[in-house]
């Protein structure tokens, strides 16, 4: 209905679903329909009329306007059954008077509210995303764009929000160096156009920026014939990409330079690495590796070298079993049908896949093996020697025992009145028996230690009253009375726990080894002195020194090349160590030595020979 339409135009609209009402000039109600009747809570038009009833105020005032020709159209809410409904009213002159008409608009205006704000949610959406994002319509105007998109090209958003062309948005970009120069822009630029033309799918392409960034340049066709485009900035992602690509080949690289065979299967069974070793080890071909095999296929060549069903199919069930129990590292060795001993492991990586990795170690196996036969035999060698040297001092004892009685029996007069160089020969053969059958003791002792037969009978010991007790025997049996021999015992050293007769022992072939090489005038001095928990005894003379090149092998048995190194100071060593201590030997500027004895405060049996700790 327009507003120069007759006003019998409305006799029509009686049984209209929308409100249908004149009025006169001055505004009055002459005539409405049921639904303007309804509306207005009237009985019928008499009632209406009489009460005169109108939509509302304005609706009674804009008749009384459009009764004298200004025609008026407008939305506004309006009661109707209790609940508030949205009418476009239209009136119009009619006659002497108005015609008007009402229309519910409620739910179209709900639908562009609706359709409002789901237009701002995606510009919100678009704006938060980090891509920048363009839509051109059908006339190739633009008229979507978020924040990413002007900040990419360093646009102004006043610009952009006037609806440039899609031709105009890339001269702007040409003009302001925003992209890569190319030989035939006007080329370029048709084809960029040409997208809203060609069919199917447009695919992706990257633009190198002048900067040296890198973007993904994704296009979208829409419905209404228009173009939605996508930056997607991917220089990191390249780089990364790059980097990734660099460091697998940089692994795979290492993993060939590997002696060990490696190869990683996926969860599904299938490989996915696998270096040069592996496949020598197995005898594979690196091309039927690159296709990238299912295990079965694998195991079907490798099993000709090591024919173990139970073993490939136990690999299988690691690789491809999801389950805790078996994914878990494992590893074993076999020996391979050419005599080849391979060590193997399996281990889950945590994207699900197994690591397979095979060593060669026949190599190892043999040294080991030629090592254990060496060891036995070294073994069996040191169970001789101990042997040996059981028999030859036993061998040695018994003429040795001889030869002092014989001398001791001569010295008492025995055979006769003896004249005094008779008498000097027979106390030099008597002291060479005594030091040869001290000799004899101390190389026994070294053979039980060395067997590891040799046991600490540890006890309290006194080191002010042993040290009084060695120097007194010293002094009396020492041959050389032009000697002195002090002791310097602290007051500290007190009592400790060790081996009493050991601890003599030491003492006793310090200062009988000392005796050998010292004369009139030198001086002998043995001390004690006590650090917290540990002990250090010492006997010091002022003979000759050793040399500093054979001072580290001065504790050697039967150490070759200088007089004042050999068994007696061997035997100091090794029961020393027994005690858990540990000895040195200093002889500054090869004049006098000084040997150092360790001890721990309260020896254990933890410090004697293992066999001790089996019987306890």
């Amino acid at each position: 209905m327009t507003p120069g339409a007759a006003a019998g135009d409305l006799a029509g609209a009686g049984q209209a679903s929308f409100p249908a009402w004149r009025t006169d000039s001055q505004g009055a109600l002459l005539w409405a329909n049921a639904s303007y009747l309804k509306a207005v809570e009237a009985v019928d038009l008499e009632d209406a009329r009489a009460r005169d009833c109108a939509l509302d105020q304005k609706a009674r005032d804009d008749a009384a306007q459009a009764a004298k020709g200004q025609a008026t159209t407008y939305t506004r809410a309006i009661t109707i059954d209790g609940k508030r409904r949205m009418l476009r009213i239209s009136l119009f002159p009619a006659d002497d008077g108005a015609s008007g008409i009402a229309f519910d608009v409620t739910e179209e205006i709900e639908v562009r509210d609706t359709l409002a704000r789901e237009a701002k949610a995606h510009e919100e959406t678009l704006n938060h995303l980090t891509d920048a994002v363009a839509v051109f319509d059908s006339s190739r105007r633009l008229t979507t764009h978020n924040s990413a998109f002007s900040n990419l090209w360093g646009l102004e958003d006043a610009w952009l929000n006037d609806g440039p062309t899609h031709g105009e948005w890339l001269d702007r970009l040409r003009q302001s160096a925003k992209i890569a120069a190319t030989r035939d822009f006007a080329a370029w630029k048709t084809k960029e156009l040409s997208h809203y033309q060609e069919p199917g799918l447009i695919p992706d392409e990257t633009w190198t920026m002048p900067d040296g960034r890198i973007l993904r340049v994704a296009r979208q066709r829409q419905p209404s014939g228009g173009l939605l485009i996508l930056f997607e900035d991917i220089s990191d992602k390249m780089g990364l990409q790059a980097r990734f690509k660099t460091l697998i080949e940089v692994q795979r690289a290492t993993l060939d330079k590997l002696g060990e065979g490696v190869a990683v299967f996926t969860a599904d069974g299938r490989l996915s690495l696998a270096n040069s070793a592996f496949a020598r080890m197995w005898g594979l071909d690196q091309s039927f590796l690159e296709a990238l095999p299912e295990f079965d296929l694998v195991a079907e060549r490798a099993i000709l070298v090591h024919r173990d069903p139970v073993f490939w199919s136990e690999l299988k069930a690691r690789i491809s079993d999801p389950s805790p129990r078996s994914r878990q590292e494992k590893q074993g060795e076999f020996i391979c049908a050419d005599g080849t001993s391979l060590t193997w492991l399996t281990r889950p990586l945590p994207d699900g896949a197994t690591l397979a990795a095979f060593a060669d170690v026949t190599a190892a196996r043999e040294v080991e093996t030629a090592l254990r036969d060496k060891a036995a035999a070294f073994q069996d060698a040191d169970r001789l020697k101990t042997e040996f040297v059981r028999n030859v001092s036993y061998q040695l004892r018994t003429p040795l025992t001889t030869i002092g009685g014989y001398a001791e029996l001569l010295a008492a007069g025995v055979g006769g009145t003896l004249t005094e160089s008779q008498s000097d020969y027979l106390n030099a053969i008597g002291l060479a028996s005594s030091q040869l059958e001290k000799l004899i003791e101390n190389i026994l002792d070294l053979a039980m230690i060395d067997a590891g037969q040799m046991s600490l009978d540890l006890g309290d010991v006194s080191l002010a009253e042993t040290l009084e007790v060695t120097a007194e025997i010293a002094r009396t049996n020492s041959v050389n009375d032009q000697v002195r021999i002090v002791v310097e015992c602290d007051d500290s050293a007190g009592i400790i726990r060790a081996d009493k007769a050991r601890i003599r022992q030491i003492l006793f072939n310090l200062v009988s080894n000392a005796l050998r090489f010292t004369g009139k005038g030198d001086m002998i001095t043995i001390g004690a002195r006590r650090f917290d928990d540990t002990v250090r005894l010492w006997v010091s003379d002022t003979g000759p020194g050793i040399d500093m090149a054979r001072q580290a092998s001065a504790f050697e048995g039967f150490a070759d090349g200088d007089r004042r190194a050999g068994v007696s100071l061997a035997l100091v060593k090794r029961f020393v160590e027994l005690h858990g201590g540990w000895v040195s030997l200093a002889s500054p500027n090869a004049k006098g030595v000084t040997v150092s004895c360790y001890l721990p405060a309260k020896a254990t049996h933890l410090h004697a020979a293992p066999e001790l700790d089996l019987v306890s």
